[in-house]
């Protein structure tokens, strides 16, 4: 009986140094960076080969460490702050094939600890941990990829907890600052981000009664910071490529071009659930399009009404809470597809968990049914990864496991008909992976206006003056099919593959390999080529 006692003391000890700001923060980060962790690498370190929109941006960053840059050598549309990120990882690691997955692990570990650190403003008791395990286990199977989206949302978070405690001048510029870093990832959520904490200040400064030459400074001060922020990050982009060309790329080209393809608009919404495998689609589906689009506006909507009858609430900061998450939303609202609304869930999760604390059975039962189906979820994903069996191959980039035999062999082969530093186009996941360069602007094409006829007969002229053995394609029949479209450009990539290649080889998973004619095939030393069908033998159970 004693030792039962010590341990319920022990354990009610330990849960209240848990439950302080600062440690929970820590083990919602440690937790968040675990199941992260072990959803993408197969024990104890070797990577999973993961596709995703994470490759573009990789991609992008080892073209910055070969000297080129965005805008005038290569496409884009974002700010270049996510291809510097992976530029300075590959400078200082290499083009190793753990670099995306590791850096989603830190990117949801950090987003957690913020998270929490704004909870605890908000709340107390256990129910700080909420948001974060919400983000472990239902968010992140449906948005573990680590591009811009992520880094501008732990920016506006940043600038969020800085306001929280005051809004002294200090603190609105450090705000600014942190809304000119999201806008350097995202420039649609740090305008955006700018926008709210505008709406916050004005709001704040008719509820206290502030002067109007006090009020003009805080403005002066947030945009004053953003702008200053934004212009020495793309200050040398933009004199490279030219404010013409930097226009288009980030401000026309995203306004009137974007939008082409159902991915990118509202139609994403029919195409998105069916490509998605497993069980936890049933939960976080009908979570996420349920929660993050309302909890925002229901919480601006309550606040507006009910901040003078409940003077001791904290509406001031649900308020700067709510309008963050309402901004960074209506960046992705016009294709909300389900890895972008994870990526903007963070202030839903944590209104969600304020609006759960409260006495009452059926909020208490609500909070532990959520806790519970997010910590299953957060350790039964992992444990089913790491229960599978894998096929390892050694490629350039490094050792990869893959879950489908039949990318694995198609990767195997082209371990033995490439070489690293060779030029190629096709698929973008091929590039890092076996260290071979793309001599084109863009990474793909469509037939439709997301890719434009100058972008085309540039692709022609690099594959040309840049003579590339290889182009592996998926499902080529529908770009070499001209359709009757003002809105396809595609007819000179057409005439020019099937005039210069030929269709030698179409692999399980439906890509297929196009040989330059005359190009001379690869003679395959068998010794060397042992080497890789071994390592690809061994499994992981």
């Amino acid at each position: 009986m004693k030792v039962i006692a010590a341990a319920r003391r022990h354990l009610k000890l330990f849960l209240r140094f848990v439950i302080r700001p600062v440690p929970a923060s820590i083990v919602a980060a440690l937790f968040n960076f675990a199941v992260c962790y072990f959803s993408s690498f197969v024990f104890l370190n070797v990577p999973l080969v993961l596709w995703g929109d994470q490759v573009g941006f990789y991609n992008a960053g080892s073209r910055v460490v070969l000297g080129q840059l965005p805008y005038r050598d290569y496409f884009q549309i974002v700010p270049p702050g996510t291809d510097l990120t992976y530029a300075l990882l590959i400078k200082h690691f290499g083009l190793q094939l753990w670099i995306p997955n590791l850096l989603m692990a830190c990117l949801v570990a950090m987003t957690a600890l913020l998270m929490t650190l704004i909870a605890s403003h908000l709340m107390r008791g256990p129910v700080i941990l909420l948001p974060g395990l919400l983000l472990a286990g239902i968010i992140l199977p449906a948005s573990m990829d680590a591009t811009h989206h992520w880094f501008s949302t732990i920016a506006v978070l940043a600038a969020v907890l800085v306001l929280l405690k005051e809004t002294t001048l200090p603190r609105i510029a450090a705000a600014g600052a942190l809304c000119g870093l999201a806008a350097c990832f995202t420039q649609t959520k740090g305008a955006l981000a700018i926008a709210g904490f505008t709406v916050y200040l004005v709001y704040g400064a008719r509820r206290h009664t502030i002067q109007p030459p006090k009020r003009w400074q805080e403005f002066l001060l947030l945009y004053g910071a953003a702008a200053a922020v934004f212009m020495v990050i793309n200050a040398y982009f933009i004199r490279a490529a030219g404010i013409g060309q930097w226009l288009f790329h980030v401000l026309i080209y995203p306004l009137r071009y974007y939008s082409y393809p159902s991915v990118n608009n509202w139609r994403v919404l029919i195409h998105d659930f069916p490509e998605h495998n497993g069980i936890w689609k049933w939960v976080t589906f009908p979570f996420l399009y349920a929660t993050v689009p309302l909890v925002s506006i229901m919480f601006v909507v309550t606040i507006w009404r009910r901040w003078e009858v409940d003077r001791d609430k904290h509406w001031r900061k649900l308020l700067l809470v709510a309008i963050a998450g309402i901004a960074i939303f209506m960046a992705i609202a016009a294709a909300p597809s389900i890895k972008r609304l994870g990526t903007v869930s963070p202030p839903t999760l944590i209104l969600l968990a304020w609006l759960l604390h409260r006495p009452g059975k059926t909020a208490t039962r609500l909070k532990l049914l959520l806790a519970c189906v997010a910590i299953a979820l957060a350790v039964a994903i992992p444990m089913r990864i790491q229960t599978k069996t894998y096929v390892f191959l050694d490629l350039p980039a490094g050792r990869g496991a893959f879950k489908d035999t039949a990318l694995c062999e198609e990767y195997r082969w082209l371990l033995e008909n490439t070489h690293p530093g060779q030029f190629f186009f096709g698929l973008p996941p091929l590039y890092f992976a076996f260290h071979m360069r793309n001599p084109a602007a863009i990474e793909g094409f469509i037939s439709s206006e997301y890719t434009r006829p100058q972008q085309i007969f540039a692709l022609v002229e690099a594959l040309e003056s840049h003579p590339v053995p290889l182009l592996i394609l998926r499902r080529s029949h529908d770009f070499l099919f001209t359709k009757d479209s003002p809105s396809d450009h595609l007819e000179p990539i057409r005439v020019y593959v099937t005039r210069n290649y030929q269709l030698t080889k179409t692999f399980p998973t439906g890509d297929e390999v196009w040989r330059r004619i005359g190009a001379p095939v690869p003679v395959v030393n068998n010794k060397d080529a042992d080497a890789p069908a071994k390592a690809q033998d061994h499994t992981s159970q």
